[in-house]
């Protein structure tokens, strides 16, 4: 599920922000309209269902195109669609990540339902599993069945500090063992066997996996211009947005004045913005000290929800004991020029032919980073 904040610190741009000092601080700063929704909702809207579910669109998800479509037009019920207008159909041309975020909204709704005292009555696909592509079909419905006995899960309170730490982590930092066992408690799902390694020559390996993934995704026209369409270049693109791949911050809003980023220049292969992005994410890959990863033996569309609402546990939890974790799928993506990166990797972790690895993330310590954007709640109602 990967996004690019920050994408780019230019060389250039970089001399050119400290020669200007502190005109440059509050250069396109991520708006704070943008990143509403990660505070406290309010207390008075008397709809319990819009409660749960401004939680619930803060679920991690792929290039955070937030892909989710909420139908609450029959009394008492949620349903769930997917927006088919924000696939990533080059690099997730099955939808399976996608899937992956759904079952993390759902997770997340879950969660709230019970700090609320209600039970979530969810049934996945009401009217049949999609195949190959996602249709117009629901991928859940929900009631919310008031529950005075249901026990509020302490994840829950981890929500509005869930982030996904897309920078370098903590070099000389191991994984704490206490972290590693307490992971392993957020993952109760018997379908989906979760893995975690902290060994050297094993990270060393999977570090090169992520990096080779990233740069076949790069340096794959069309799939990296699938990204470069995606992304919000600016406060101001952010802020008309609310998805999708944000670019803020001093050096994106001098770069964009001194002509050096533009969605041209990230999208070729020859000028310093795209080099920028390459040595980032080398960087990135590097500096990872832990990795796990979840294997399913069958990949049907519920499975794939299952897997988001494990994922979204496991992130929470992480939240939870201060452990950074950054998801760097690219190897798992479904497309042929990732197809022999995805066999090596398959082979180094010893994953039994006919499964599916369906998550991989990277494990460490850094500075909690600010959030990503999110739409209005409004915004994903069908009317």
């Amino acid at each position: 599920m990967l996004s690019r904040r920050n994408f780019i610190l230019m060389a250039g741009t970089t001399a050119v922000i400290v020669a200007a000092g502190s005109a440059a601080v509050n250069l396109d700063e991520m708006p704070s309209s943008a990143i509403a929704a990660w505070s406290e909702p309010s207390s008075t809207e008397s709809d319990i269902r819009k409660r749960v579910l401004s939680y619930a669109i803060l679920a991690p998800n792929p290039h955070n195109m937030q892909p989710w479509l909420v139908d609450l037009r029959q009394p008492d019920q949620i349903i769930l669609y997917c927006d088919r207008s924000r696939l990533l159909p080059q690099t997730d041309p099955f939808s399976r990540q996608i899937l992956i975020g759904h079952g993390a909204f759902l997770e997340l709704l879950d969660l709230a339902a019970g700090a609320a005292g209600h039970r979530a009555e969810i049934t996945y696909f009401p009217k049949g599993e999609f195949g190959d592509l996602i249709d117009d079909r629901p991928i859940a419905s929900i009631r919310l069945i008031p529950d005075p006995n249901r026990e509020p899960d302490p994840l829950f309170q981890q929500i509005l500090k869930r982030r996904s730490a897309k920078v370098p982590f903590d070099s000389a930092k191991p994984l704490s063992p206490d972290h590693v066992k307490g992971l392993a408690t957020a993952y109760t799902n018997p379908d989906c066997k979760f893995s975690i390694t902290t060994e050297n020559p094993q990270v060393l390996g999977l570090q090169g996996i992520v990096r080779s993934g990233m740069e076949i995704e790069m340096r794959t026209p069309r799939t990296y211009q699938e990204s470069v369409d995606v992304m919000r270049i600016g406060a101001k693109e952010v802020e008309q947005n609310r998805n999708g791949i944000s670019l803020t911050g001093a050096p994106i809003g001098w770069g964009r004045i001194l002509g050096l980023i533009s969605r041209e220049k990230l999208a070729d292969p020859t000028s310093q913005a795209f080099q920028s992005g390459v040595t980032m994410y080398r960087n990135i890959a590097e500096a990872s000290p832990a990795f796990a990863w979840m294997t399913t033996s069958r990949n049907s569309r519920s499975m794939q929800l299952a897997v988001g609402r494990a994922y979204a546990r496991l992130n929470l939890k992480a939240t939870e004991l201060g452990v950074a974790m950054h998801p760097m799928s690219q190897v798992l993506q479904e497309y042929k020029e990732m197809q022999a990166l995805q066999r090596g990797f398959l082979r180094m972790l010893d994953i039994p032919e006919g499964h599916t690895v369906q998550m991989l993330v990277r494990l460490g310590y850094t500075k909690n980073p600010n959030p990503s954007p999110r739409r209005a709640l409004q915004d994903l109602l069908l009317t």
